[in-house]
C-alpha cells in the first residue's frame, strides 16, 4: 500500500500557494484514511481470534461447525474490501497532493515569465508556421486516473476499464501505470467476469513484477479462482501469496482462506 505524502503535502502548505479549502479537503481526506486504516486493523484483530478459536478447536478434535467456516469466509472478505478501498484511497490522496505540486511549480514558473513571448515577425513569401491542432493536446495523466476511478467507484465498470485503459497505455512509466492496471482487474472482478479479471492481474503481473499491488493482484487471482470453484487452483494461488509475500496483510488473508478451506499453507 502506497504511503500518504504528507511531507509533500506540509511543503506545499507553508509555501502560501495551497489554497486553504484545497488544504483543509485533503487533511480530511488523511482523516478518513487513518480511520479506514483503523477499521481494517479492527476486522483483522477480530479474524485473528476467530482464526485461533477454529485452530484450537481442530486441535482438540472438537468438531468444527460449517456455521464457523461460514462466518469466517465472511470475515475474510471484508477485510478484502477493506484493504482495497482503503488503498485506493491512499492511492488518490497521493495523486491530489502530486496535482497540487504540480499547480504550486506552475505558477512558479509563470512569475519568472515577466517579459512577453517574442512574436515572430511574417518573412514575405514564407508560410506562417502551422498552428496547434486541438487534437494533439495531451490529457493530464491525474485527471484521467480520477476519472476512471470515479467510474469505478460509481460502478460505472466499462467507462472505469476504458479509462483506465486508455492511461496504462498513454503513460505506462507514470507512477501509477501499475494501479491503473491493477484496477481494471477489479472491475471485471466486480462484474463476476472471473476469468477477465485473472487475465488483467496477469498482464499488470507481466508489465509491473514489482508493482506494490502484485501482492494483491495474485491475491484477488485466488479469489477469481475460488469464485468460479476452482478450488485446486485457488489453493495453489493463494498458497503463491503465502510464500512470495510472507510478511504482507495479503498473505494473512490467503492463510485464513486456506484455513477455511481446510487447506495448509
Amino acid at each position: 500500500m502506497n504511503r500518504i505524502a504528507l511531507p509533500l503535502l506540509l511543503a506545499l502548505a507553508t509555501t502560501g500557494c495551497v489554497m486553504p479549502d484545497q488544504l483543509a479537503q485533503i487533511q480530511t481526506d488523511v482523516a478518513q484514511v487513518q480511520q479506514s486504516l483503523a477499521a481494517v486493523s479492527k476486522t483483522q484483530t477480530e479474524l485473528s481470534a476467530k482464526v485461533a478459536d477454529l485452530q484450537s478447536k481442530v486441535g482438540s478434535g472438537e468438531m468444527v461447525q460449517r456455521s464457523d467456516l461460514a462466518d469466517l469466509s465472511n470475515r475474510l472478505d471484508e477485510v478484502v474490501r477493506q484493504s482495497t478501498a482503503t488503498a485506493d484511497k491512499v492511492d488518490q490522496v497521493n495523486v491530489r497532493v502530486d496535482r497540487l505540486s504540480q499547480d504550486v511549480q506552475a505558477a512558479r514558473e509563470s512569475t519568472k515569465r515577466l517579459t512577453p513571448p517574442v512574436v515572430p515577425v511574417p518573412v514575405p513569401g514564407e508560410a506562417p508556421p502551422p498552428a496547434a491542432s486541438p487534437g494533439t493536446a495531451v490529457t493530464n495523466p491525474n485527471a484521467l486516473y480520477t476519472s476512471a476511478y470515479a467510474d469505478f467507484s460509481k460502478g460505472n465498470y466499462a467507462l472505469a476499464i476504458q479509462g483506465f485503459e486508455e492511461y496504462a497505455e498513454r503513460f505506462p512509466d507514470a507512477d501509477l501505470a501499475d494501479n491503473a492496471m491493477y484496477w481494471i482487474g477489479e472491475c471485471h472482478f466486480s462484474q463476476g467476469a472471473f476469468p477477465d479479471a485473472i487475465a488483467a492481474f496477469d498482464r499488470l503481473l507481466a508489465a509491473h513484477p514489482d508493482s506494490e499491488k502484485a501482492a494483491a493482484a495474485n491475491l484477488k487471482k485466488g479469489l477469481a479462482f475460488l469464485e468460479q470453484n476452482d478450488v485446486r487452483r485457488a489453493i495453489v494461488q493463494l498458497r503463491y501469496v503465502v510464500s512470495e509475500y510472507p510478511q504482507t496483510d495479503e498473505a494473512k488473508i490467503a492463510r485464513d482462506k486456506l484455513t477455511s478451506l481446510g487447506a495448509t499453507t
